[in-house]
């Protein structure tokens, strides 16, 4: 099916914007696109801040010091098992400092891994191993003390101290596990957050050419396109072709100016035809008074002369006076007759120049 014609019912019922729409719809999409752009890379931004300061404040922290909580229980069975050994009471002295660290430490870790159930349970499991290691000792140091270090040096004893530290070391290992298995998955989900702050920026950046590409795509649609068809059209009349029409399409703005221009060139078409007219008219007029003087001053000069000579003849000569008065009557009819011709061409030359008039009356 043929698209309609510009002058046809169904060309003139499209929507017509005005340049105001048509700039505002490409500040809407520019502004789309780049909203767009700034949302998607404020929210990855923002995991990417969340991930990251999860990582500083808590999980760093809590594998610092669960490392530091196994080094503080590694002190204090090292000073334990000293003063049981030896009975020197300066052993006590890191086992003490450990203990006072452990429990320092444990209240730090309570926060730092409340937001992780497992590691919670973990840190509760490695509280409850501390606390009977630390019955157990208790109770060897005060062996020691009341009967010397050989008061606690039977196997059986020793092997139980052993298994409860052991337990309390896997404990511990397991905690560290737990939260180092922390740390990696908050460094990956960072890393990958990062990765989509990268992929959204590079979004961005091609949502912000493409919005520069279809700003740029519809200005030129909506005005350098119709303007330039409405420059060529003008250049054309304006070089003379004034049967060139101007219509244009494009924002209502530019298509008034295009209405504008085209009344123009139809009322210089039609002054130019009225011109041409008046000009051809004023030209019969000119050879119609040139004819009028001719017969005035020289064909009927001629002929009253003619008749002044054939009746001055016809009294000389009384034989041809009838003759002669015939004729001296037939050149007096022809002057009357071309009398009556130059007043006919008189009478229409002043309808020709009150015509204009009349039609300028009528317009005004």
């Amino acid at each position: 099916m043929a698209p309609p014609d510009r002058g046809s019912p169904a060309w003139s019922r499209r929507p017509v914007w005005s340049l105001r729409l048509w700039l505002l719809a490409a500040a809407v999409l520019a502004l789309l696109a780049v909203g767009t752009g700034a949302g998607a890379t404020f929210a990855t931004r923002g995991v990417v801040s969340d991930a990251s300061g999860d990582l500083t404040r808590r999980l760093r922290p809590a594998q610092g010091a669960t490392q530091a909580l196994l080094t503080a229980y590694v002190d204090q069975e090292t000073g334990q098992r000293g003063f049981v050994l030896t009975g020197d009471e300066g052993f006590l002295q890191p086992y003490r400092a450990g203990g006072e660290e452990v429990r320092r430490l444990e209240l730090r870790l309570g926060p730092l891994l409340a937001p992780n159930r497992e590691a919670t349970a973990l840190l509760r499991e490695v509280k409850a191993a501390g606390d009977t290691w630390n019955t157990h000792v208790a109770a060897q140091i005060d062996a020691v003390r009341d009967g010397g270090p050989a008061a606690v040096r039977h196997v059986r004893v020793q092997r139980e101290e052993k298994q409860i530290f052991d337990r309390l070391r896997s404990r511990l290992d397991e905690l560290r596990i737990n939260v180092n298995g922390l740390v990696d998955a908050e460094v990956h989900r960072l890393a990958t957050a990062q990765q989509h702050v990268d992929v959204a920026m590079v979004i961005a950046l091609a949502l912000a050419v493409l919005a520069l590409a279809g700003t740029v795509a519809l200005l030129w649609f909506a005005l350098t396109r119709p303007l330039t068809r409405l420059l060529d059209q003008l250049a054309s009349v304006a070089r003379g072709d004034y049967r060139r029409h101007i219509d244009v399409s494009g924002p209502e703005e530019i298509q008034r100016i295009g209405q504008a221009a085209e009344t123009m060139r139809v009322s210089i078409v039609n002054r130019s035809a009225e011109l041409a007219d008046a000009q051809h008219e004023l030209g019969v007029q000119n050879e119609r008074q040139r004819l009028a003087a001719d017969l005035h001053d020289t064909t009927i000069q001629r002929l009253f002369a003619l008749g002044l000579k054939l009746s001055a003849l016809a009294s000389q000569r009384a034989e041809l006076a009838s003759t002669l008065n015939t004729l001296i009557e037939e050149a007096d009819e022809i002057i009357r007759e071309l009398r009556r011709m130059i007043f006919e061409l008189d009478d229409s030359r002043a309808g020709a120049a009150s015509a204009p008039a009349a039609r300028d009356r009528s317009s005004g």
